[in-house]
């Protein structure tokens, strides 16, 4: 059952009832429903406590398992933790928790990496393919009636897809399903792997610094750690080659925002296209709004209605495989 109501009891633990995953910053201001993680939870055996965002806190000690949205989920909220079988974060990324704090106290941690795969990589794709085609401008241009084609061939600066080549910074699932779709419209692509070098994608692997002096448009699929934040600012923009075009579907922190703002503004970069911000939602102020070469969206790349019911349903699987990896659980029969 979800209780919204009753406060666990502080020393409570799974032996005296079914083991209790609690949510610990819900989504309560999207007017989010966990009753697919509720269905699949109880079936399992287990409870599923979602108290409000004020009482996140004090809700750690009687939990089994912790779902995380947003975070900071650090060392002192795992100090609060009695009895942790782990911590779900509810996303592919996994920045919201302190991975160091968590191993430290032997607490394991994991992601969502499978359910925004297809939905994320068609949208990176979209970006990409916008960015290129400077839809934004094109559409400015011809709401404001000017259709002079000349002038706009001139200064829109447009190429063929197989005139391009594509690199991919993160080649994990997400990254290899962008590459992937790219080479089909007919892109060259490279990509690169700040995270891990054991990962073998049906593309060619490249430093870094050879990515970026190679390619047309750049493509951050990479999650944030502390090797990849601000790892796209002035010394990377340099590199690229003048004009070229950056997409951003991962995590706000890789892209130095004060950086990228002066590139779009010299001219180091002809367009960007980002569905994620440092801040979210940036500031009124922020600067980057003000870019005409820039296309944006509210951290969107996930949604689709498909993809929506397959977040809920990884998000409560992966509870319950650590509280049976726990032995809290039953395993299946």
């Amino acid at each position: 059952m979800i209780d919204n109501q009753r406060m666990e009891p502080a020393g409570s633990s799974s032996a005296e009832g079914a083991p209790l995953v609690v949510v610990f910053d819900q989504l309560d201001y999207l007017g989010w429903s966990y009753e697919i993680e509720e269905e699949i939870l109880t079936a399992a055996g287990a409870r599923l406590w979602v108290p409000p965002r004020s009482e996140g806190h004090a809700a750690l000690a009687g939990a089994d398992v912790v779902i995380v949205h947003d975070g900071p989920f650090g060392a002192a909220e795992l100090a609060l933790l009695h009895h942790p079988a782990g911590i779900v974060c509810y996303s592919v990324g996994m920045d919201q928790v302190d991975a160091a704090a968590a191993s430290a106290a032997g607490v394991p941690v994991h992601n969502l990496p499978h359910w925004a795969t297809q939905v994320v990589a068609e949208h990176a794709l979209t970006l990409l393919l916008a960015a290129i085609r400077r839809l934004p401008v094109q559409d400015r241009a011809a709401r404001t009636q000017q259709w002079d084609h000349r002038r706009l061939i001139a200064d829109l600066g447009i190429e063929l897809f197989t005139d391009l080549t594509v690199g991919i910074i993160g080649a994990g699932r997400i990254g290899t399903a962008v590459a992937a779709r790219a080479m089909s419209l007919g892109f060259e692509v490279l990509a690169t792997d700040p995270d891990r070098s054991d990962r073998k994608p049906n593309v060619p692997l490249v430093p870094l610094d050879e990515l970026l002096g190679s390619v047309d448009a750049v493509v951050i699929c990479a999650p944030l750690t502390d090797e990849t934040r601000r790892l796209m600012n002035a010394a990377a923009f340099s590199k690229m080659r003048r004009g070229a075009v950056l997409v951003n579907v991962s995590r706000g922190g890789i892209v130095d925002e004060e950086a990228l703002a002066a590139a779009l503004s010299d001219g180091t970069l002809a367009f960007a296209a980002l569905d994620v911000r440092a801040t979210e939602p940036p500031s009124p102020d922020d600067p980057l709004l003000e870019q005409p070469n820039l296309l944006l969206t509210p951290h969107t790349a996930w949604v689709a209605r498909a993809s929506h019911h397959a977040y809920h349903v990884e998000a409560a699987n992966v509870a319950v495989e650590l509280l049976r990896s726990a032995g809290r659980l039953d395993s299946r029969p």
